[in-house]
């Protein structure tokens, strides 16, 4: 039955008689959803705060096949010190929402959180409320537990951010492959991607572990420099999904797509067939966008304060709170330029991390 539904999934992207590079795009969201009936766990790997990445994510755990299919939600913007006021929460139960807001607030993500965020876990808050007596969703918090309450320096913060990707991959092993539950995971691409773009870490343990896994990225248009932006692309249904081996898609280096064009291919450039197996295409470059925070929510505030706390003590400088737009183009004009020098990692960086609190 797997075998059948492989070879379904597979034919909905390719048409009958024509090879691979003439292959079409499917629908993301079918395509998806069919990808849970031979997969256990789909990762996507997101271009982070992006909103029409986070829209589609809510109307696609918003499916009714999808709810049906999919046991869990595992995400990077969720500190697993909060996992029991998430469970509530996403059960739909009344939880003082300064109490669940602490589990995207305080990630090891630097900087103040993106609302596209918080709007997936409302969306699955929804999802089950609207679905009393039928099979739950759970949002599982794959970033490590740290209490950023009695982080006094950066020594305290090593041993947290040098087991990030070991510790979301220990959360999908006993959360979700221990249990026989399936799984979406998402995770900045990075933390997805198959080398040599990325580490592979996290697929390698859990395929280990005895998962299937099928990896989606978030891609755009551009295929070169800057200005470099395929027009084959103009011609795609949206959303849409592509698979990438084999195709003209898969072909095309890895880093302009993934980063807008603000990235070079470099000399030997890795394509997108060695990252993943599909692309997840919403719209052209020059259409995505980014949600950022509203001044108001920082400037003068606890979590603004907060905010600037971990920027000095990380990084011995306070962050630049000043006038920005909600939205903001999400791959603007010389944003691939180096990025400023980081002092060198705590020492602590080495250590095991410290005991889960009770």
């Amino acid at each position: 039955m797997k075998i059948l539904s492989l070879v379904l999934l597979f034919a909905g992207f390719i048409c009958a008689g024509s090879s691979a590079q003439d292959a079409k795009p499917a629908d993301a969201t079918r395509a998806i959803i069919q990808a849970f009936d031979t997969h256990s766990l789909v990762m996507f790997g997101e271009v982070h705060a992006n909103k029409q990445e986070y829209e589609f994510l809510r109307a696609l755990v918003s499916s009714p096949q999808l709810a049906d299919r999919v046991d869990d939600i595992v995400v990077e913007y969720g500190n697993s010190l909060y996992q029991k006021a998430v469970d509530r929460y996403i059960a739909g139960e009344d939880v003082p929402i300064e109490e669940v807001q602490k589990a995207w607030r305080n990630t090891m993500a630097l900087g103040a959180v993106s609302p596209v965020y918080p709007s997936l876990y409302e969306a699955v808050r929804q999802v089950n409320r609207q679905r009393p007596g039928k099979h739950q969703i759970r949002i599982l918090l794959g970033d490590p537990y740290i209490n950023w309450d009695n982080v006094k320096s950066r020594e305290d913060v090593g041993p947290y951010l040098a087991h990030r990707d070991e510790f979301y991959a220990s959360v999908v092993k006993d959360e979700v492959l221990a249990k026989h539950r399936s799984a979406l995971l998402i995770e900045g691409w990075p933390h997805f991607a198959r080398p040599p773009a990325g580490p592979g870490y996290i697929e390698k343990e859990l395929r280990a572990a005895g998962a299937t896994t099928f990896a989606i990225v978030f891609g755009t248009n551009a295929v070169g420099g800057y200005d470099d932006l395929d027009k084959r692309f103009d011609a795609w249904k949206l959303p849409a999904l592509m698979l990438l081996k084999g195709t003209w898609v898969g072909g095309l280096p890895a880093m302009p797509v993934l980063s807008g064009g603000t990235a070079a291919a470099g000399p030997n450039p890795v394509t997108l067939q060695d990252v993943a197996d599909a692309l997840l295409y919403l719209g052209p470059r020059d259409t995505l966008t980014a949600v950022n925070m509203p001044r108001a929510d920082l400037e003068g505030t606890p979590y603004g304060r907060e905010i600037a706390r971990r920027f000095e003590i990380l990084l011995g400088q306070s962050p630049n709170i000043g006038p920005a737009p909600t939205e903001t183009p999400q791959f603007p004009p010389g944003s691939g330029g180096a990025p400023p020098p980081l002092p060198p990692p705590p020492k602590s960086i080495h250590d095991p991390l410290p005991p889960r609190p009770n």
